[in-house]
């Protein structure tokens, strides 16, 4: 899915609760004036947020690596749109941490960022950033649409890869780790991989990639509930990519157990 077609389809998902005759224009425009601003979540920990634009809010949770700079060069096609606010997940980016992670915390990061916007909030969560969307609807009334994309809802125990890459890390070949982590729990090919060590992303992914060890430990305790899910009554968009592989056939099967109330794209 390209940068400009998934866009399209926030923009067209959300903008039909806020607007009936909602403009979809999604061409690029000049980077909008932003302002960065902290929230204090549940047990005290500071998380940076990011925001520009003026409309309906629409609060961005990134996935397991990087922080919220990784969704800045969308800002200028959602702000003519929405007050978009880019969050940095604890232990990322400028954001606090504490040293007791546990899933819910972060769930209650993005409830808390919700809590701190005037008015209803839409919530776009990318991979790890969208399972504690995801769940934060069930914390916060102020949630009104969820857009997931590529959420890792498929059950998977990746464990023993988290295992691996821990000894690689205490080693000192925290770039090694980072590449496992990426050719066996996201699947991204080899080629990929040595593109993505081109790029000047690729120092702050390996510098973070501490951080999915918890996460890969917090996901393999976490369980999809449908039941449970049939009782949230937030509208929900569930994406994939086009080299989405197994996490596009979990998004597939949390669909068919979500029911009526979820889109899909």
């Amino acid at each position: 899915m390209t940068r400009q077609a998934f866009t399209i389809a926030v923009v067209a998902f959300l903008c039909s609760a806020a607007a009936a005759t909602a403009d979809t224009d999604v061409s690029p425009k000049p980077s909008p004036k932003s302002s960065v601003v902290s929230v204090r979540s549940k047990d005290g920990t500071l998380i940076v947020v990011e925001c520009a634009g003026a409309g309906p809010n629409l609060v961005i949770v990134h996935g397991g690596t990087g922080d919220r700079s990784r969704w800045k060069p969308l800002f200028p096609l959602f702000a003519s749109h929405f007050t978009v606010c880019a969050m940095d997940r604890r232990g990322h980016g400028a954001s606090g941490d504490s040293p007791d992670y546990a899933l819910q915390k972060e769930v209650e990061d993005v409830a808390a960022v919700a809590n701190s916007r005037s008015g209803p909030v839409f919530v776009l969560g990318h991979s790890y950033g969208a399972v504690c969307a995801l769940e934060a609807a069930f914390l916060t009334d102020k949630i009104s649409k969820l857009v997931l994309y590529e959420p890792p809802l498929q059950d998977l125990d990746h464990t023993a890869v988290a295992a691996r890459m821990e000894k690689m890390i205490q080693a000192g070949d925290r770039e090694q780790a980072s590449v496992i982590f990426f050719q066996e729990i996201v699947m991204i090919s080899p080629s990929e991989v040595v593109a993505m060590k081109a790029r000047p992303s690729w120092p702050t992914l390996v510098a973070s990639i501490d951080s999915q060890i918890r996460q890969i430990r917090a996901l393999a305790g976490y369980r999809f509930d449908p039941k449970r899910m049939s009782t949230l009554n937030v509208p929900t968009l569930l994406l994939t990519g086009s080299k989405s592989g197994h996490v596009a056939e979990g998004a597939d099967r949390t669909r068919e157990r979500m029911g009526g109330g979820v889109g899909a794209g």
